[in-house]
């Protein structure tokens, strides 16, 4: 069954952060906490964000988001939540930030440890608190979906959790809080971007609308990304990354797949999520080339401007190149401990069941291997 789903209310330009004040008012948030990180503050990127907000009796801050969230992270967050007598939140800062947000609005309002609500969604009411989410990169598109990925801690995979009672009333894109964004993590943010787009096409289903708007996020990548690593003032190029990166938020809704599936296992080490996103995207293209009929090759003339579908992968694999990536986890310095072990996780994996070919245990063995 095909199901259009309701985003959030989405600001999207330069200067779009001057709604922030206002839009508190028309949800009714009289004391929200910030959640946000160390760098954003020390960087003046929060300062920029909160720039329509009054300086009198400024409102609480947590700062301390984890780059991987974490239960820990959370419930420091929460405890301020409390103590403040918070009654929404704002979410300032990248993937973590905003996963960390989810979780701590769910804790507002329910009082089970998180761990009870993984893959519950059925556990999780409407008294989660309003989040109103204000992206900080270009790539994960958490500002527009109803899922969380948190570590019980930093040396684990995330537990995976989704309500829709997550999804932000409010998204506040606004590209010039990018425009510092340092090289590696727009590379890597980017290319998250690009993997959701390429995964959410290919998925299981028929959604066209979500197939159109995924099609024009891979466009969008292609074009601009190196441009927005080479030079992170071009406005242009930010812009239209932060276009896909809503895009491929978009394309979460209809599901993603293997790729994500691995890099969701590998966030142990702390890595970066996009770029273990982009590691495994070339070797699970690869495997799926025999799988998916002619979408594949849909997808190379649409939106890669190729000839046939095996040559995506390879164009992955020189576009991470040019853009500073590694090809592989060793070249990245993940230390692959259990294979076995990695590969039942990701046969478990949420990603898994949505991807256009459920893959297999031994199937999983195999990609991760050849990515090795």
């Amino acid at each position: 069954m095909t199901i259009l789903l309701n985003l959030p209310k989405v600001h999207f330009d330069f200067g779009a952060v001057s709604v922030l004040a206002r839009e508190l008012v028309r949800l009714g948030i009289v004391r929200p906490l910030i959640v946000t990180d160390r760098n954003l503050v020390e960087c003046g990127v929060l300062e920029k964000a909160m720039t329509s907000l009054p300086r009198i009796d400024p409102f609480p801050v947590f700062d301390e988001a984890p780059e991987n969230p974490t239960v820990e992270g959370v419930e420091k967050a929460l405890e301020i939540y409390v103590q403040e007598g918070c009654d929404g939140l704002v979410a300032v800062g990248g993937g973590s930030v905003i996963d960390t947000s989810k979780a701590v609005a769910l804790r507002a309002g329910h009082d089970a440890p998180i761990s009870q609500y993984e893959r519950q969604p059925e556990k999780i009411t409407d008294a989660t608190a309003p989040i109103i989410a204000i992206p900080t990169t270009a790539g994960t598109g958490s500002e527009l979906t109803f899922g969380a990925g948190i570590h019980p801690d930093s040396s684990k995979p995330a537990m995976n959790l989704g309500s829709f009672y997550f999804i932000p009333k409010v998204a506040i894109c606004d590209p010039e809080l990018t425009l510092t964004l340092p090289p590696a993590l727009t590379a890597g943010t980017g290319m998250d971007a690009l993997g959701q787009c390429v995964e959410a096409y290919l998925a299981k289903g028929n959604n066209p609308p979500i197939d159109a708007i995924v099609l024009d996020g891979i466009q969008r990548s292609l074009a601009h990304i190196e441009g927005a690593v080479a030079d992170g003032s071009d406005r242009e190029a930010r812009w239209n990354m932060m276009m896909a990166a809503l895009e491929g938020g978009i394309g979460i809704h209809k599901g993603l797949g293997s790729a994500h599936a691995i890099a969701n296992t590998f966030g142990d080490q702390g890595y970066n999520h996009g770029i273990l996103v982009t590691i495994a995207l070339p070797g699970v293209l690869r495997f799926l080339e025999d799988h998916v009929g002619d979408r594949m090759t849909t997808l190379a003339k649409k939106a890669f401007g190729l000839q046939t579908g095996d040559q995506i992968a390879p164009a992955v694999e020189k576009l991470n190149r040019r853009i500073g990536l590694p090809l592989s986890l060793k070249d990245l310095g993940y230390q692959v401990g259990d294979l076995d072990r990695a590969a039942e996780l990701c046969v478990k994996s949420i990603f898994n069941g949505t991807a256009p070919l459920v893959t297999t245990h031994d199937q999983y063995k195999m990609i991760i291997s050849n990515i090795m």
